[in-house]
C-alpha cells in the first residue's frame, strides 16, 4: 500500500503553501464526470473563419494555405483604443483595460494538440512567438502579453474546434509579478538563481521527472497546487519566450506534444489549460529582476473543484503526490 502524503509544503519563488492530503482520494464523489466536450463542425464558426465574420490578422504560412490563422477575438476580455493612464478612484487603482486580444485557430477541427505531428507543433510555437511579438510592439501600453490554451468545457473553451489565445495587458498580472520579485528576492538571500536550484534539484531527485529532451525538462513540481501539474522548463534558462532561437522550437514541440499526449492517455483526455510564464515586456526598471527569471510552460489538468478551504485560506488542497503523478505521466 502506497504511504499516504500528509504535508504543507512552500513555494520557494511566491511563497504560496500548498497542503498535500493524498488520503482525500478516498472522498465520495472525488472522480466527478467529465462535461462532453465534443462539438459537430456543422455550426462551428472556425470552420470557415471569413464565412462567420472572423476578422483576420494573418494566415500560417499565409493567409490563402493558412494552416493556423490569428484572428480578432469577438469577445475580447480587452478594447483596443488609446493608452490611459493609471488612475486612483477613491483609495483604488485603476487603469482601462486596452490591449489586444486574439485567437489562434488550428486548421483541422478534430485534430487537438496532442495529436499534431512534430512539424504542426513547431509551426503553432512559431505563431505565438510572431504574435506576441507584434502585440508587445503595438503600443507603449502593453505591459505584459499572455498565451494560453483551453481544452474542454470544464478548462473554460467555450469552442471544440482547436484554438489557443493570445492577449495583451497594461498591466502586470499578479502571478507573474510574484514570481518576478520572488526570483529576485531568492537571489538576493541565497546567490542563487531559484529556477537553476529547482531544475538541478528536480533532475538529481530523478523522481518527478516526466520527459526530457536536449533542451528542455518536463516535471511535476515538489509544490504542484494541482494533481499531475506539469511543467516545462528551459535547460538553459532564459526570462523571454519570444526570443527563444528558432532552432530550439523543435524540442519544444517535442516536449510539450509528449507531456500532452502522456496527460490525455493516463487521465481519459481530461479538460486542461497550458499558459506560458514569460518576463514582461518592458525590461527598464525592472531589468534586474528579469536576469533572475525564467520562462516556462505550465500545464494544469481540470481534475478538482476549488473548496471552501481552498477558497478561504489560499492554501490549494493537492490529493495527488507529485511523485505518484510523475510517474504514471512518465510510464505512460
Amino acid at each position: 500500500m502506497d504511504k499516504l502524503l500528509n504535508e504543507f509544503r512552500q513555494d520557494l519563488v511566491s511563497g504560496d503553501w500548498v497542503l498535500f492530503s493524498t488520503g482525500r482520494t478516498k472522498r465520495p464523489h472525488e472522480e466527478k464526470e467529465r462535461e462532453e466536450n465534443y462539438q459537430p463542425k456543422d455550426g462551428c464558426p472556425f470552420e470557415d473563419p471569413v464565412k462567420s465574420g472572423q476578422e483576420i490578422i494573418w494566415g500560417f504560412p499565409d493567409n490563402e494555405n493558412w494552416q493556423i490563422l490569428t484572428v480578432k477575438n469577438k469577445f475580447p476580455a480587452v478594447k483596443s483604443g488609446l493608452c490611459g493612464p493609471n488612475r486612483q478612484v477613491g483609495p483604488f487603482n485603476a487603469h482601462d483595460a486596452t490591449g489586444e486580444h486574439d485567437v489562434i485557430i488550428y486548421k483541422d477541427h478534430e485534430l487537438h494538440l496532442p495529436d499534431f505531428s512534430i512539424e504542426q507543433a513547431v509551426s503553432a510555437i512559431r505563431v505565438y512567438k510572431k504574435r506576441y511579438q507584434e502585440m508587445a510592439a503595438a503600443s507603449e501600453c502593453v505591459e505584459y502579453v499572455m498565451i494560453f490554451h483551453n481544452y474542454g468545457r470544464e478548462a473554460g473553451a467555450s469552442l471544440y474546434h482547436p484554438h489557443s489565445q493570445i492577449i495583451s495587458m497594461p498591466i502586470l498580472p499578479p502571478d507573474v509579478s510574484s514570481s518576478l520579485f520572488g526570483s529576485f528576492r531568492y537571489y538576493q538571500e541565497n546567490k542563487k538563481r531559484v529556477y537553476d536550484l529547482i531544475l538541478e534539484w528536480e533532475l538529481e531527485q530523478k523522481k518527478r521527472i516526466v520527459y526530457e529532451n536536449d533542451m528542455f525538462v518536463v516535471f511535476c513540481p515538489f509544490v504542484s497546487k494541482f494533481p499531475y501539474e506539469v511543467r516545462i522548463f528551459p535547460r538553459d534558462s532564459h526570462a523571454h519566450f519570444e526570443r527563444m532561437p528558432d532552432e530550439f522550437d523543435k524540442y519544444l514541440a517535442e516536449a510539450l506534444l509528449a507531456v500532452l499526449a502522456k496527460i490525455k492517455k493516463t487521465l481519459g483526455n481530461p479538460s486542461y489549460n497550458f499558459f506560458i510564464h514569460t518576463a514582461p515586456v518592458k525590461e527598464n526598471k525592472l531589468e534586474n529582476f528579469h536576469e533572475f527569471y525564467s520562462w516556462h510552460i505550465e500545464i494544469l489538468p481540470k481534475l478538482s473543484i476549488l473548496g471552501g478551504f481552498e477558497l478561504g485560506s489560499g492554501i490549494d488542497i493537492n490529493v495527488v503526490d507529485p511523485d505518484a503523478a510523475a510517474e504514471k505521466l512518465r510510464n505512460a
